[in-house]
């Protein structure tokens, strides 16, 4: 550990070293960055394996603010004011679309274990109302099976299939998740396997003990269960990752898990999916091995408590619109004394049983910036407005369609359950979109087409706004790279369409160190924070213009969640 970390801080005086006799510029030849190399030191001494007690977890977070007290805007994106590809997040679906078939796959590479084997218990995760078994196959892959809560069969394997799913899509490291039928005769224990008693005592699992939990799972009508299959993740588990601070035994982890825009947009999609879980003990990483070096690798997982599902039960009404201890409305309904009725007694929530399967799942009443997770999340806390619309702008490029394909990969067996489901999750996207996207100025996609800079407006394009009532200001700058500074002022112009021309260029000259900047302000009665501006910086190519670098003028602080 001492080692490690004192091979770090060298490794980073010397690059500081480096950096400091480097010319002043605000742009590199490598900008703008898509791959953050997070494995540039090759981890070779195991990482430690961390173990987190659920209930401090859970009540350090709640009755302590936990992370940096310094705020800042998040400190991982590249001058697109993107987040790179990384050992934490990989851009998928929004920027290299995926198929139908793809989507319905999600990060489902390896196949899950064959029914017609048997599969070999090897630890027990509980005797309680809803078991759960790690199990071996006689190939030797190792999967977690998970099942649905007696009286509501569908519910949990479902939500964590579709959820898995979505995730990978997103952007995000997860499990392979299964839907798997399987005969209960298709369990053997393997020799000392062991399991928590409901005392929490260890106590060796018996054959009598498998069948009678076994008895508990419901049954199919051709004598097969239904589970949840997980696959291990590959290389060393080292347990899970803080949404705050960095690990000490990880040398390429030097950005405050707090301040990374992947963690803090989490939250966005958190309330989509109603991913109320979202804690430390539902991550994961890994110490693996690629191309001969060695790194740490994070996850996301546990997705049974998504959508309706709290994973054992159907989802607590009040999950989702408070935390789990819900200080702040405790003190809310004191000041009225007593009187206040909470949100979530006024949903109309899905009838039961015929819904049962989905859970509590509604979008009328959803309010993505009042959502609120299991507890108080340090990197949720501190999503600013650039990070909400990073987020927003990701989850609406799922059309219909697409999430229709991942809903379906749950298997209702209901197809109302499968159009209930699918409607309610495009109803709550859009509610998170609109929301993140407005935000700002809702400009994006910016790229030179010939002689004019195009760029969408998101909200018209999805149609939260009526399309065509924005004018765009545009004022161009020449930008000297190396002050850093406008050095001066070229043109200005109104328009009624998302582009602009480039024509006045030609009576400029330009060298690498010249820039194009163009200054752009949305004007919208309806929306009047559009006036924020966009900087796009334009660096010159052979023969015409690239985009290297967008700046979006926003207040550098947390949005708090109501």
């Amino acid at each position: 550990m001492i080692r490690t970390a004192t091979y770090a801080g060298l490794l980073l005086g010397l690059l500081a070293g480096i950096v400091s006799s480097l010319p002043a510029q605000k742009f590199h030849n490598s900008d703008p960055m898509l791959i953050d190399n997070d494995r540039f030191v090759d981890v070779t001494t195991e990482p430690a394996e961390i173990e987190l007690s659920d209930l401090f977890d859970r009540f350090g977070h709640i009755f302590t603010e936990l992370g940096d007290p310094d705020f800042s805007e998040t400190e991982n994106v590249n001058s697109l004011d993107e987040v790179p590809d990384s050992s934490w997040y990989t851009n998928r679906h929004a920027k290299n679309r995926m198929t139908i078939e793809g989507l319905a796959r999600g990060a489902n590479f390896d196949g899950p274990p064959n029914p017609d084997e048997d599969w070999w218990v090897f630890r027990g995760k509980s005797q309680g109302v809803t078991p759960g078994f790690f199990i071996e196959t006689e190939k030797g892959d190792r999967f977690v099976i998970k099942f649905d809560p007696v009286d509501v069969p569908e519910l949990a394997t479902a939500a964590e299939t579709i959820a898995s799913k979505i995730f990978y899509a997103l952007g995000y490291n997860v499990p392979q998740n299964y839907i798997v039928h399987v005969e209960p005769k298709r369990f053997k224990i393997k020799e000392g396997t062991m399991v928590e008693d409901s005392f929490g005592d260890k106590v060796r699992l018996t054959e009598f003990g498998l069948r009678r939990m076994l008895s508990e799972v419901p049954r199919l009508p051709d004598g097969t269960v239904r589970a949840t299959a997980s696959k291990f993740m590959e290389g060393t588990l080292l347990g899970p990752f803080r949404y705050f601070g960095t690990r000490t035994d990880d040398p390429n982890d030097v950005i405050l898990h707090e301040n990374r825009r992947e963690l803090r947009g989490l939250r966005l999609f958190a309330a989509w999916t109603n991913h109320d879980d979202t804690r430390a003990q539902n991550t994961h990483t890994s110490w693996v091995e690629e191309n001969g070096r060695h790194f740490v690798k994070h996850y996301l997982m546990d997705f049974g408590s998504t959508f309706g599902s709290g994973s054992v039960h159907i989802q607590l009404a009040y999950l989702g619109f408070n935390h789990s201890i819900p200080l702040k409305a405790m003190k809310h309904n004191a000041a009225g004394f007593g009187v206040t009725v909470p949100t979530y007694r006024k949903v109309t929530w899905p009838k039961f049983p015929k819904y049962q399967a989905v859970g509590r799942w509604e979008s009328e009443w959803f309010d993505p910036e009042g959502w609120k997770n299991d507890y108080p999340n340090p990197a949720f806390v501190r999503m600013t407005a650039r990070d909400a619309f990073w987020a927003g702008k990701i989850l609406m490029k799922f059309t219909p369609e697409e999430l229709m394909a991942i809903v379906r990969t749950g298997q209702y067996s209901d197809p109302d359950n499968t159009d209930y489901f699918h409607k309610v999750l495009v109803e709550r996207q859009r509610k998170c979109g609109k929301w993140g996207i407005e935000l700002l100025n809702p400009l994006d996609e910016f790229r030179v087409e010939g002689e004019t800079l195009q760029f969408t407006n998101l909200s018209e394009q999805y149609e939260f706004t009526t399309k065509g009532s924005t004018r765009y200001q545009v004022f161009w700058h020449l930008f000297d790279n190396q002050t850093e500074k406008i050095v001066a002022s070229l043109a200005s112009v109104e328009v009624t369409q998302p582009s602009c021309s480039l024509g006045f260029r030609e009576r400029f000259l330009f060298d690498r160190e010249t820039l194009l900047l163009a200054e752009i302000h949305s004007l919208n009665e309806e929306h009047p924070n559009w006036t924020q501006g966009v900087n796009v910086y334009l660096r010159p190519t052979g023969g015409g213009y690239e985009v290297v670098g967008i700046e979006r003028e926003s207040p550098a602080q947390a949005i708090e969640m109501r």
